[in-house]
């Protein structure tokens, strides 16, 4: 099914059914690692997902890292030129990622096809998710007060197993967490 159609088999909102994929694809991270999360019942403050750990050797043994969650299938998201997502976020989200905050804020943004049906391939071995979540510290960074702000995240900044846990290990110890490079808003 086509992005243009803007809803699903089932009826579903093409809004809602990203936020469903960039969902599924987080959980599907956490239950490979382990880890676990809490949703709020209402997002009225940027926060869709809060992982949670438990056991970790830092000062804080049961980390918190508190995430955002975008999707998006436009056409021209992946800039293989420089290697870069580039996904537009509201003022509102970015102002709140910004922080400051007691626990790490992430934007977490999956890039998906753009036709429904490719979102996951079935198959009798299993099912596998298309195609990747990408993720972006804006922590520090100055307010904008337009009404969004274009965030380029290196490819290289896939928001995978490893990375999460490197992550949780970071709040453990009460540690920042940085961008692989110098940001480029």
């Amino acid at each position: 099914m086509d992005i243009a159609s803007m809803k699903g088999i089932g009826g579903t909102a093409l809004s809602h059914s990203k936020e469903s994929l960039s969902l599924a694809y987080v959980q599907a991270l956490l239950a490979a690692t382990g880890l676990n999360h809490n949703e709020p019942k209402i997002d009225n403050d940027g926060v869709d997902i809060t992982i949670r750990g438990k056991g970790f050797d830092g000062i804080f043994q049961e980390p918190k890292i508190e995430v955002q969650l975008k999707c998006t299938a436009k056409s021209g998201t992946i800039d293989l030129t420089n290697n870069e997502l580039v996904y537009q976020l509201e003022k509102k989200n970015y102002n709140y990622l910004i922080g400051p905050s007691p626990l790490p804020l992430i934007l977490v943004v999956h890039y998906a096809p753009k036709n429904f049906d490719e979102w996951l391939i079935e198959s009798t071995e299993g099912t596998t998710i298309k195609y990747a979540s990408y993720w972006y510290s804006l922590y520090g960074n100055d307010p904008i007060n337009k009404d969004s702000r274009v965030v380029r995240i290196p490819l290289k900044q896939r928001f995978d197993s490893k990375a999460l846990v490197n992550m949780m290990e970071l709040a453990s110890k009460a540690e920042m967490i940085y961008n692989l490079e110098v940001a480029k808003v």
